[in-house]
């Protein structure tokens, strides 16, 4: 071997050791000492927590109960973002190595090196703490204990069930069916049983959360695969469409339900069922044909669905009781 051939090969070295350090200096990125607020918005899940409160409020307006106020509702906003601010907060906190795997979460705060570990898990706790104690002083104890009972079963329990088991979705749709309780518990002020309203606002959480996420994952199953998560569309692919539909269906029965309750007027069957076919042909599409464009298409359709779902039925509320008013002041100004 010549001297030439020795140099040039110890000059390739030299340059793949020098570039891999620049690499290495280049991708380190030091913690700033002050977080941004938009840093701290990111751990929330912002658009995950508009839902959860929404959910909330919805069945907060939707629940018959005279008792409920202006303030309790502030409390329950307030409370409720902060706690699912917690939770969502957490879960980036257990999950921020896999995250980095990720393309749709490797942009994620933690991952980016843009705030330190032991500052997520204070805010955290902070967010916990102002969460619970503004549900438990504001609004009531019950409402408190679901509040909590939010950040376990999200955090402590469906996060680690995602690298365990595909049961980790149906955990998942527990937590988001409790803040149509948590709304309804704060309008009645802690109780749950006396209507059945409340826990069919919950039912029909539940089983939206499987079309709009089945399909959700669909489209990103090898990076969840690649994580090394546990989910149905990777493992069971025929299930996760066929458990879409299945839930799609449900809705049906649980819209219909509402009416039964003296939620909503009658005409609310008819209506309601119009958005329910909407999401469910395209269920329907997604079961037959497992392909991206069923599953995106399924995904846009949930998107619709809920907001509308609950619009229409405080729609038909506010129609069911306008008349009732009006009667009452009309009896108040015919006495003499």
């Amino acid at each position: 071997m010549s001297f030439s051939t020795l140099s040039a090969e110890n000059l390739s070295k030299n340059i793949k050791k020098s570039y891999f350090q620049h690499r290495k200096i280049q991708s380190y990125v030091p913690v700033p000492a002050r977080p941004s607020i938009s840093t701290f918005i990111e751990l929330t899940k912002p658009r995950l927590t508009f839902l959860v409160v929404l959910s909330a409020m919805s069945s907060y307006a939707l629940a018959p109960f005279p008792s409920a106020s202006m303030s309790t509702l502030i409390f329950l906003t307030f409370g409720t973002t902060l706690c699912s601010s917690s939770a969502n907060a957490f879960n980036m906190l257990i999950e921020s190595a896999f995250d980095a795997q990720m393309s749709r979460t490797r942009s994620r705060p933690l991952v980016r090196g843009i705030i330190s570990l032991p500052t997520v898990f204070s805010f955290v706790c902070i967010t916990g703490f102002l969460g619970i104690f503004f549900l438990a002083w504001g609004v009531n104890g019950t409402t408190a204990l679901l509040g909590i009972t939010n950040i376990f079963l999200y955090a402590g329990v469906y996060t680690p069930l995602k690298r365990i088991s595909i049961i980790n979705t149906w955990v998942g749709a527990i937590v988001g069916a409790l803040p149509p309780l948590m709304g309804w518990s704060a309008s009645s002020n802690g109780d749950l049983f006396s209507h059945l309203g409340g826990w069919v606002l919950a039912g029909i959480l539940y089983a939206w959360q499987f079309p709009h996420f089945n399909s959700l994952s669909w489209n990103i199953r090898q990076e969840y695969a690649r994580a090394g998560y546990h989910m149905t569309c990777i493992i069971n692919p025929s299930l996760n469409a066929r458990v879409s539909l299945r839930y799609s269906l449900l809705c049906f029965l649980l819209c219909w339900a509402l009416p039964v309750t003296g939620l909503v007027d009658s005409f609310y069957f008819f209506d309601s069922s119009v958005i329910n076919m909407f999401m469910t042909v395209y269920a329907w599409k997604f079961y037959r044909h497992q392909n991206e464009k069923n599953a995106r298409e399924l995904f846009f359709a949930s998107l619709i669905h809920l907001p509308c779902i609950f619009l229409l039925a405080l729609i038909h509320k506010i129609v069911m009781i306008w008349p009732k008013k009006e009667n009452k002041i009309q009896c108040k100004n015919s006495i003499p």
